[in-house]
């Protein structure tokens, strides 16, 4: 084997180990590696073949490898690191700057930014780099609210004749119904940007059910009226009376004494037997001298002749016993000319 073609193996060599030391070290800013002494013819030919073997783009995110050669014949190779740009973060409200290489994702981890999955982005996770990236992130926040509205029952009234009017009876208890509605609210960055209903159930109200009586009520019968005494007809004197010669009537069953009054009243003022109110009509204690009865009656000392006289009304003083006969005058002076004063009651036959 010649000279020549052992020199050519060895930059091959060389280029392989390069590639191995630029999988390991990504960020060397600069790495020199000398090959052995070659002629110059050599060295010209094997810096050629390295350049095809390794360099790569500038802007990419590999690093470069460049050969050089320098006045005492030996190769140098030089290893570029990636291209890094001044990338903006719009996010949270907060705008950020970050210094880096490779990808949008890339970009994102650098600055500490984690996007969720229901979040808006502007670009790709895997869109490379470049000097006009602007990255802007939109926080997604999905809401589902719940809305219960309440329906009210109605009042149902059956009518019923069996029962009297006034009568009621609930006999089917109202419940109210609802309509609950389910919706989704999208946030957006705290905004509200739609809603939509997603689902809606309806519970019937039940109606109340009340009946009611429209029977009518019988009258009660009225009350019989209670029979009224009817006095006969009197006269406020009368010499049919046959009286002997001190003036007492002949024919009689009793005679009370005791103390007497005279009372007045307004014209057709009734008695308590239903009789208008006359002269020989007097008040009598109905349980002492029964409604109806004929009298005689004269002052005991014989100064004052009331005459006949049937019992037809009442009064307290009668009823007190502080006397036993009222007697009924046309005026008040007639009852101040008579007074109080004691009397003979004839019961007459």
């Amino acid at each position: 084997m010649s000279n020549n073609a052992k020199n050519c193996r060895g930059f091959a060599s060389a280029a392989g180990n390069c590639k191995k030391v630029l999988k390991n070290l990504k960020k060397v800013k600069m790495l020199k590696i000398k090959a052995a002494a070659v002629s110059a013819g050599a060295v010209a030919v094997s810096a050629a073949a390295i350049i095809s073997a390794v360099a790569v783009d500038p802007d990419s995110a590999a690093l470069s490898a460049v050969p050089q050669v320098s006045a005492d014949s030996a190769a140098v190779m030089t290893l570029i690191p990636p291209r890094e740009y001044d990338v903006k973060i719009s996010v949270d409200g907060m705008n950020l700057g970050v210094k880096c290489s490779g990808t949008v994702s890339d970009a994102l981890d650098a600055a500490g930014v984690t996007v969720y999955d229901d979040d808006l982005i502007n670009i790709g996770f895997s869109e490379p780099l470049n000097n006009s990236t602007n990255i802007v992130v939109n926080r997604v926040d999905i809401v589902e609210e719940v809305d219960v509205k309440v329906i009210e029952y109605a009042t149902k009234y059956r009518e019923d004749d069996s029962y009297l009017i006034g009568y009621s009876e609930t006999v089917v208890d109202g419940e109210e119904g609802e309509i609950e509605t389910t919706k989704r609210l999208v946030y957006v960055d705290g905004e509200l940007v739609s809603t939509a209903v997603i689902d809606k159930d309806v519970t019937d109200p039940v109606d109340e059910v009340i009946v009611v009586g429209t029977k009518e009520e019988e009258p009660e019968p009225e009350p019989e009226p209670e029979p009224v005494y009817e006095a006969p007809a009197v006269a406020a004197y009368t010499s049919d009376v046959a009286l002997d010669a001190n003036g007492e009537p002949i024919s009689y069953s009793q005679v009370l004494t005791g103390s007497s009054c005279a009372y007045t009243a307004p014209s057709g003022s009734l008695t308590s037997t239903g009789r208008t109110a006359a002269v020989g009509l007097v008040a009598v204690n109905p349980d002492i001298i029964p409604y109806g009865t004929e009298l005689y009656i004269t002052s005991s000392d014989g100064s004052k002749v009331y005459g006949y006289a049937i019992a037809a009304d009442t009064g307290g003083a009668v009823m007190r016993g502080s006397i036993i006969v009222d007697l009924f005058m046309n005026s008040e002076s007639d009852c101040y000319d008579w007074g109080r004063r004691d009397v003979n009651v004839y019961f007459l036959n």
